[in-house]
């Protein structure tokens, strides 16, 4: 194993400034050529103390700018329009109204990298967490991991290619996502709720058809 310290967040490994042990072969062909770590030589002391001055630097300008960076994110308002199935009929051959049509295919942790780099904000897609797979029309929440170890969350809607009067269509989501939230809470709350006590006539009957099946 080899001691290495972080230049840049790494997942599942730690983040810039940690000082961490890996296979020699990750580190030699991977992490060090690619500028994610440099090597931390336990000879030295003072080599490696001012190694991890280095690395903390970089850690505090790191976490400075995915603050920044977290902002921006934030601060966008995005819109992504899809290709959408064609529509469900009936058998009267009319349309099924449906709140959240599906899609053709599906947007993806790329689609969403490349709306945050057009926006100026420079992100692997594979930081790019989805919650749930976006399969049709909708309003989302992706996370956005950036250095540091801090998130940002980014909502965005999609609406079918071609919509005409974007905000109406955002506002139809918005009603059928509260619609659905409800609808929802109501279920939960009747599974919850106790089953009605017996009325006193219903006691009185069960009393007597038990006595009778006892004789």
């Amino acid at each position: 194993m080899m001691k290495i310290i972080l230049q840049e967040d790494v997942p599942h490994l730690g983040v810039v400034g940690d000082l961490v042990s890996v296979r020699d072969g990750y580190a030699r062909n991977y992490l060090i050529p690619q500028g994610k770590a440099v090597f931390a030589s336990i000879r030295s002391i003072k080599e490696l103390e001012h190694q991890r001055r280095i690395a903390d630097h970089k850690r505090q300008q790191a976490t400075a700018e995915a603050e920044v960076a977290k902002r921006k994110v934030e601060e966008l308002s995005v819109t992504l329009q899809a290709k959408v199935a064609p529509p469900q009929y009936d058998d009267d051959g009319k349309p099924i109204p449906e709140d959240f049509r599906k899609l053709f295919g599906s947007v993806t942790h790329r689609d969403i990298a490349k709306v945050l780099r057009d926006a100026g904000v420079k992100v692997d897609h594979r930081r790019v967490v989805l919650a749930e797979p976006v399969r049709a029309v909708g309003r989302y929440v992706a996370r956005v991991r950036l250095d540091g170890g801090i998130e940002a969350q980014l909502p965005f809607y999609v609406v079918p290619e071609n919509t005409e009067d974007v905000e109406l269509e955002k506002a139809r989501i918005d009603q059928a996502v509260e619609r659905r939230a409800a609808e929802e809470a109501e279920r939960k709350a009747a599974a919850a709720a106790p089953a009605p006590a017996a009325t006193e006539d219903e006691a009185r009957a069960e009393t007597e058809s038990s006595e009778a099946d006892a004789s």
